[in-house]
């Protein structure tokens, strides 16, 4: 009994002068496990981002391939030479190095179009909306007489889509270009400031589109050798739509026939040219006809006309330029342009004639 008193006092001396700390085992693992914790976190959550972004390449590439091979179907060959898609982590850069389209009509004739260089950007917290950039020059082959060759300082384009098809759609470009001839011959030359079109769904409940449409300080050598006029040109054109609605999985001829059975009539706010001090205002109406031309009537007044066309009436022998500019007083000479039948008029002057838009 004395032995077993002894051995009890001596084991609670031994932990009386233990130190505090070898008590607390387990708050060594709980500050290891708060210093290792957060690093254990971002591998996982590198790991997880990582899969995210693989599979939003492989998307992309399957878009594209879903693409290409319907718009084969319908006679366009699209060829995307020595693509990749890059952009980790962040963001999804498709790119595409001398891309080519290829389309076939009938008869065996082709129209060819191709591109420096073509870069397709988007992020993977905004999905369905994408940037494209395009790099100088694009030469379009009309048929074996007639080409095209565009060139520009810069060209940018971004659009939304989704399930319900294109829902803004804009193209910016900046010191446009066009050189128009045979081969190495290039006899006719257009080039402006700057070139803009934006395209998005209207606002509201009832479906349509809104258009925007504007170029900048448009430079023609032959149009302004020929009025005498070297002021630059400007248009722009504002518009609606209701019941027109872009489909990226539809051909746009197919839209348009589709908007044309429904009598669907687009409303032109505005169309606007302007060379120097002569200006030309529109509004009206435009659809298309059962021969898919346009269809419609525009009004307006148009501006200091006598003083672009003077030169060119007498050359003509005509003196007709006062009196242009006398029509209408202050506010301009009244303007109707009528589009009926495969013709444009001006009153009872037939203007041009009217091609099928597809």
């Amino acid at each position: 009994m004395i032995r077993l008193a002894d051995t009890v006092f001596r084991r609670k001396e031994q932990l009386m002068q233990a130190s505090p700390q070898d008590n607390l085992p387990a708050k060594g693992a709980t500050s290891r496990l708060w210093l290792y914790g957060p690093f254990v976190l971002l591998a996982i959550f590198i790991v997880i981002w990582s899969a995210v972004w693989a599979f939003g390449a492989r998307q992309v590439g399957q878009v594209l391939d879903g693409f290409i091979a319907r718009e084969a179907s319908r006679g366009r060959d699209w060829v995307c030479p020595e693509r990749s898609i890059t952009g980790f982590p962040f963001r999804l850069q498709l790119t595409c190095a001398k891309p080519q389209l290829i389309e076939r009509g009938p008869n065996g004739m082709q129209r060819e179009a191709s591109l420096a260089a073509l870069s397709l950007h988007g992020r993977i917290t905004s999905p369905g909306h994408y940037i494209a950039l395009l790099e100088s020059p694009m030469t379009f082959r009309l048929d074996p007489d007639r080409d095209v060759t565009l060139r520009w300082q810069s060209a940018r384009g971004s659009f939304r889509a989704g399930a319900a098809g294109i829902a803004e759609l804009s193209v910016e470009i900046l010191r446009p270009e066009a050189m128009l001839g045979i081969g190495e011959a290039r006899d006719e030359r257009i080039s402006a400031k700057d070139f803009a079109v934006h395209f998005r769904r209207s606002p509201g409940d009832a479906p349509g589109s809104d258009l925007l449409l504007k170029i900048g300080e448009i430079s023609h050598p032959a149009l302004d050798r020929a009025i005498g006029n070297p002021d630059p040109l400007t248009l722009e054109m504002q518009a609606t739509a209701p019941g027109l609605l872009l489909d990226p999985s539809r051909r746009i001829e197919e839209v348009l026939e589709a908007w044309r059975l429904a009598n669907g009539q687009a409303r032109i706010v505005l169309a606007k040219a302007s060379k120097g001090p002569a200006a030309l205002d529109l509004s009206g109406v435009l659809g298309l006809d059962g021969q898919r031309r346009l269809a419609g009537n525009l009004q307006g007044r148009a501006r200091g006309v006598d003083q672009v066309l003077g030169g060119v009436t007498r050359r003509m022998g005509l003196e007709i330029g006062n009196l242009l500019g006398r029509m209408g007083g202050g506010q301009g000479m009244p303007v109707a342009l009528t589009f009926e039948n495969g013709r444009m008029r001006f009153g009872p002057l037939q203007l041009m004639r009217l091609e099928p838009l597809y």
